[in-house]
């Protein structure tokens, strides 16, 4: 660890911690000891936390309260993992209806300490809901935890590449955090050449990014025969990182990527150091992986992602439906931890849509702008010609004409005028066969080439 590294991580962290109240450096302390834990230790502190979780939920939030008086089950009968069984699965739109009428926010923390967090809505529904700080806390350090395992320290110099707007605290933390923060909002020729001037001018260590745009990114340096820097790692998260994105992002960039994949009220899951798995922060959230008759699966089979929050008091997520599907390792990882070993990441998969004046569309694209419009519930984009972009929104009582319209020119001016972009409102969004909504959707005799 240089002497920048260490005044990052030993100095820097903790004064940001006393002065927004974050606990973020004292959760990395813990966190890099517990990883090490053995599985009895790990699933005896889970037991530990869910006991005070459900005492918490069944005293200080009516839904719960509610659901245990209906299913005759008091606190003392969800005493382990294994107990939680009993209890049924927290839809997305249970969470929804009882985050509007306020009956699984806790009552007994001060409302103006919560957190207003968003997912990004990947499926299609994006979801705003409460969090506490701690919870928050202690989240970030899980996820720093997962690239301390590609060998960053806090301070090194990095690259972020995303659609998401910046907000002017978070650009004050990138000048601490020696981050350069490039939009990749427009993916394009000429986005992509000054992007690849800024990585080659900025030098950094690591580069994280989401896997589409860096392997449209990648492809733009191998046509154009650019000679770009090596940086240690590359750090992917969002959607599916195909086995062929990785190759080739790899070759190009001569350096190896460590993939990862969160969502709300879920453990962070990093890919270590040996690229055999994943490893879920166990230390965080219980993840049951279950079939489709709710049974927990085997080593090595594929399941749905149950999560059960073990922080966050102000909206308990107990056994929450991700919607997303997961692969368990058949066997242990070699590299020492006893963490769950996660093999494949399977419920991230997204469409790309392709313009005629050849400019990419992404899932990311959408979802960093519908996360914090509230009237729309559920939305889809479909191309079912080139030229042609429909979007589909499910709305509730708050969406007016002006929204729309304000929807509607956003995207005409985003997408570029060689396509027409409409809006049609409708009742519901259908499910896949495999219970996921797809969020874009290419009539694939649209070639992206």
């Amino acid at each position: 660890m240089s002497s920048y590294n260490y005044l990052n991580e030993k100095i820097i962290l903790p004064i940001s911690d006393t002065l927004l109240g974050n606990s973020i450096y004292k959760d990395l302390k813990f966190l890099m000891n517990s990883q090490w834990w053995s599985a009895d230790e790990l699933k005896e502190y889970q037991n530990e936390k869910l006991r005070a979780l459900i005492k918490h939920s069944y005293d200080n939030v009516p839904y719960y309260n509610e659901l245990f008086h209906s299913l005759h089950l008091t606190p003392e009968d969800i005493k382990t993992s294994k107990d939680l069984y009993k209890l049924p699965i927290l839809t997305k739109d249970i969470l929804r209806e009882n985050i509007k009428n306020g009956k699984i926010i806790a009552k007994n923390i001060y409302k103006k300490s919560l957190l207003l967090s968003s997912s990004s809505g990947s499926t299609g529904e994006p979801l705003q809901y409460y969090n506490t700080r701690d919870a928050e806390s202690f989240n970030k350090a899980c996820a720093i935890r997962g690239w301390y395992w590609m060998g960053y320290r806090l301070g090194d110099r990095y690259i972020k590449l995303s659609q998401n707007p910046r907000p002017l605290l978070k650009n004050i933390q990138d000048k601490f955090n020696n981050c350069l923060y490039i939009s990749v909002q427009q993916l394009t020729d000429e986005n992509f050449r000054e992007i690849v001037e800024k990585i080659n001018n900025f030098k950094p260590l690591f580069i994280r990014s989401y896997p589409d745009p860096m392997l449209f990114l990648t492809n733009y340096i191998i046509k154009n025969h650019i000679q770009i820097i090596t940086p240690r790692a590359i750090a992917t998260t969002g959607n599916i990182l195909f086995d062929e994105y990785r190759e080739k992002i790899e070759n190009v960039f001569k350096c190896k990527i460590f993939d990862s994949y969160s969502c709300e009220g879920g453990a962070n899951v990093s890919e270590c150091e040996t690229h055999n798995c994943y490893h879920s922060s166990m230390e965080y959230a219980i993840t049951e992986i279950i079939d489709n008759n709710m049974i927990e699966v085997d080593n090595g089979y594929l399941g749905r992602v149950i999560t059960t929050d073990l922080h966050n008091y102000a909206v308990p997520f107990i056994r929450y439906d991700t919607q997303d599907y997961i692969k368990k390792s058949k066997e242990k990882c070699n590299c020492g931890r006893e963490l769950l070993a996660i093999d494949k990441i399977e419920g991230r998969d997204s469409d790309i849509l392709i313009t005629p004046s050849n400019k990419w569309l992404i899932v990311h694209n959408f979802t960093g702008y519908f996360e914090w419009i509230d009237s729309v519930e559920q939305f889809q984009v479909n191309q079912n010609k080139i030229d042609e972009i429909n979007i589909l929104l499910k709305v509730n009582q708050k969406y007016t004409k002006q929204i729309e319209s304000e929807i509607l020119k956003y995207w005409q001016n985003y997408v570029g005028e060689d396509v027409n972009v409409r809006i049609e409102i409708v009742d519901d969004i259908p499910l896949t066969k495999s219970g996921k909504r797809r969020f874009l959707i290419r009539n694939k005799s649209i070639k992206l080439d």
